[in-house]
């Protein structure tokens, strides 16, 4: 049976890709588009909305690029450690093409997963070419918990 950790990573890039797919900003090949409905003239509160978010997601694009990340495990019947590769694009977290999570401007990560009975969420800061952070899940094995550390190639 995989480990939690290796089901957290799997699962976490389904849920981001399904939420950046749904919101209509990367397509399933990682290409970032925007529906026609966003490119009718908004509403001022909207331009405002927009010009904001636009702003965060530019301040966040300093985090784009390749990915190396370690997970370690400290508690539970999980794998000691796990080693995987994932890509920031327009400041969401994306392994194996799929969304996993996203970055904010100012370098907070946070991930969510679940799938079947097993469930991850992790969280931490990314700086410059460097991360780290924790992380907590649920599996068939009981509950498990550990760290994790990242570097941009």
């Amino acid at each position: 049976m995989k480990s939690i950790a290796l089901s957290m990573m799997v699962l976490v890039g389904a849920l981001v890709t399904t939420d950046a797919l749904a919101q209509g900003y990367i397509n399933q090949d990682g290409r970032e588009f925007r529906s026609r409905r966003d490119a009718v003239s908004p509403s001022r509160s909207n331009r405002e909305v927009q010009r904001r978010s636009a702003r965060d997601a530019y301040a966040a694009r300093g985090f784009d690029g390749s990915w190396s990340v370690a997970i370690n495990t400290r508690s539970g019947a999980c794998d000691p450690s796990y080693r995987f590769g994932v890509q920031i694009i327009n400041n969401r977290v994306v392994y194996e093409g799929r969304a996993a999570g996203q970055v904010s401007s100012g370098g907070g990560v946070s991930v969510a997963i679940a799938q079947g009975d097993q469930q991850a969420n992790g969280s931490g800061r990314l700086s410059g070419t460097r991360g780290s952070g924790v992380w907590r899940g649920y599996g068939s094995r009981g509950s498990c918990a550990g760290t994790w550390v990242a570097q941009r190639h």
